[in-house]
């Protein structure tokens, strides 16, 4: 058994003693002692005895087809299976638990023989890791098994990834002070406060989704009864933020300036004012003149629709069709709110944004553009241009100058 800061692995003794082929079997319990552990890998390595090279057998739980994005406080059952079919020696087996990105050194090391009679094959065989039944009813009721289509995983995994690695490439200023401004639910803040586990993270909106937060993530199998301490939620404007100059590490927002009623200039002044020299902001504006940057495609997909009919139009399409509600963990708005919501939206369009944030004096770090294959035009779109009707989302990684 090997203790760690948020797991322990414990391995059921193998034989000491294998005649080539004879099939290697070992029990092995993952017991998971924080809240959550992302990316979790068994690893395990096999290398004769004295010899500090290792020979991989089998480098994680990944390639055999086991990969969790997230694994809940519990106890995880596994067994792995192997015809040893290395030369006939003595050999050490290690095996150990850590990440899709990091190989750990070995928590469990056993030491055992091989033998063969002359002449046996013993050319290479893959062993197979297996879940324990017991294991896999428990890991089936976890939100990740939706996929995409789950709301909870695609923000508290996917977003939270884009954001933190993709994005801000795992910076360390993540391990800081981070706000985020129109924190929605606050899934995403979730998943990014329990991987980098911040110093801080001040979330803003002026909705009381996050008060859910606790509710949500359990229905979705992440065993928390409380918003963690150092995750901190307001509930107000995001135009005037109780914080002092300079305070913030990190800034994100991800779809909300579009949303902020009578424009976001405010918004944008109140980040420069609170980012720290250095520090990075993460922004994705909802784009007006993309094809659904109605934020209405509850009612319709087709695409610039709210660009092609008349406003009264569109109005009696909200307001009389059953919206196709899609999986919001919960949060449902009723259909005068989707209008509301619809003519509150700031008309952004990529060069002039680009330009606002450039004007504050950012540097841009990366950005990138995701585009529509094909624009449909037609009469009603003559008058836009194909760089607002056919770019679909936008994302600025911007870093305020050590000197400002």
């Amino acid at each position: 058994m090997k203790q760690s800061d948020s797991a322990t692995i414990q391995v059921f003794p193998v034989s000491s003693r294998l005649d080539v082929g004879q099939p290697l079997k070992m029990k092995v319990t993952l017991a998971v002692r924080e809240l959550c552990i992302f990316d979790p890998v068994l690893r395990l390595f096999i290398r004769q005895a004295g010899i500090e090279t290792h020979h991989l057998i089998s480098s994680d739980t990944h390639q055999d087809r086991l990969f969790f994005p997230w694994l809940p406080r519990g106890e995880y059952h596994f067994t792995y299976t192997w015809p040893a079919t290395l030369p006939p020696g003595e050999y050490e087996l290690g095996l150990g638990w850590g990440t899709v990105k990091e190989v750990r050194t070995p928590d469990f090391l056993w030491q055992f023989e091989i033998s063969a009679p002359a002449g046996y094959d013993t050319s290479a065989m893959r062993g197979e890791w297996q879940l324990a039944e017991e294991t896999k009813h428990v890991v089936a009721k976890l939100s990740w098994q939706g996929g995409m289509e789950n709301w909870f995983h695609r923000h508290f995994c996917h977003a939270a990834v884009v954001v933190g690695e993709l994005f801000l490439a795992n910076s360390p200023l993540l391990r800081g002070r981070i706000l985020d401004i129109g924190a929605g639910d606050g899934i995403t803040d979730l998943g990014l406060f329990l991987r980098y586990q911040p110093e801080e993270l001040v979330a803003v909106d002026i909705v009381d989704h996050i008060n859910e937060l606790p509710r949500v993530s359990r229905e979705n199998g992440l065993p928390m009864e409380a918003i963690p301490k150092g995750f901190i939620f307001l509930q107000q404007s995001c135009e005037e933020i109780p914080y002092p100059d300079r305070y913030f590490d990190v800034v994100i927002s991800w779809g909300s300036v579009e949303h902020i009623a009578g424009g976001y200039r405010k918004a944008l002044d109140e980040v420069w004012r609170l980012l720290k020299p250095g520090g990075l902001f993460f922004i994705n504006p909802g784009l007006y003149y993309a094809p659904l940057g109605s934020h209405l495609g509850e009612f319709s997909q087709e695409a610039h629709l709210h660009l092609k009919i008349p406003e009264q139009q569109l109005h009696d399409l909200v307001m009389n069709t059953p919206p196709t509600i899609m999986d919001r963990s919960g949060f449902d708005a009723s259909n005068a709110e989707y209008w509301r919501f619809y003519k509150e939206l700031n008309r952004i369009r990529v060069a002039d944004f680009e330009a606002e944030l450039k004007g504050y004096g950012y540097q841009i770090v990366r950005s990138a553009l995701r585009v529509s294959d094909m624009v449909e035009y037609c009469a009603e779109l003559q008058p836009y241009s194909i760089l607002d009707l056919g770019v679909e989302d936008v994302f600025f990684v911007l870093q305020k100058p050590e000197s400002d």
